[in-house]
């Protein structure tokens, strides 16, 4: 019997035994209808080697097998629950990557060649603080999937104020459970002087102190 046929016959035996649940977790009202597709995720700009994240929304697929179905959110401990082969952890993972551990997860059992599409619909957000001489300090909600340097970063909270100094904004980050603070010379950035960009990660804590004359 080939791969495909011995999980129907797995899932007809489920669903006899009194298991419906597990199949009808994936119908599909789990699938929002403005979900979008592969492509239009590529077309939104998502990095190929973007790591999926806890919170992020993912929709997985199997080619020829619509009851395997799934989608939802990556839970606390990095997992999504797929039919038959139950949690698997996918966060820290490229999509692909993610792809490809479900289908050995598959594989072991269940089907012999398994094609499974996983990609992320909705991306949760990294939140970090600006505080100091900028027009909206406090803390700001910014697309996961997007790598922003501190010049687009002050942008987005309405720029420098008159009296700020660009030229020491700290940065607060905690590296492997330690806090480090980055001196950042943000003018030189602004004016092309300095061309090694710093990019900002969640949680940051970026202050941008007042010039004394």
């Amino acid at each position: 019997m080939s791969g495909r046929g011995c999980l129907r016959g797995i899932c007809v035996a489920l669903f006899c035994a009194g298991a419906g649940p597990v199949l009808n977790a994936q119908q599909p009202a789990a699938f929002p209808s403005s979900a979008p597709t592969t492509q239009s995720a590529e077309k939104a700009g998502v990095p190929a080697d973007y790591q999926i994240r806890e919170g992020d929304m993912v929709q997985v697929s199997v080619f020829d097998e619509p009851e395997l179905a799934a989608g939802g959110r990556v839970r606390n401990d990095g997992t999504i629950q797929c039919p038959l082969i139950g949690a698997v952890k996918i966060k820290g993972l490229s999509q692909m990557a993610a792809a490809r551990l479900i289908e050995e997860e598959y594989r072991k059992d269940y089907l012999v060649h398994p094609e499974v599409n996983l990609f992320v619909s909705q991306f949760s957000v990294q939140r970090i603080t600006i505080l100091g001489q900028v027009q909206r300090p406090g803390s700001h909600d910014l697309q996961a999937e997007k790598d922003l340097t501190i010049l687009q970063v002050l942008g987005l909270a309405g720029g420098p104020t008159r009296i700020a100094n660009l030229k020491k904004v700290l940065v607060k980050r905690v590296v492997n459970g330690q806090e480090r603070i980055f001196k950042v010379d943000v003018q030189s950035m602004a004016s092309g002087s300095q061309t090694m960009m710093f990019y900002v990660r969640e949680d940051d804590v970026i202050t941008v102190p007042e010039s004394f004359f």
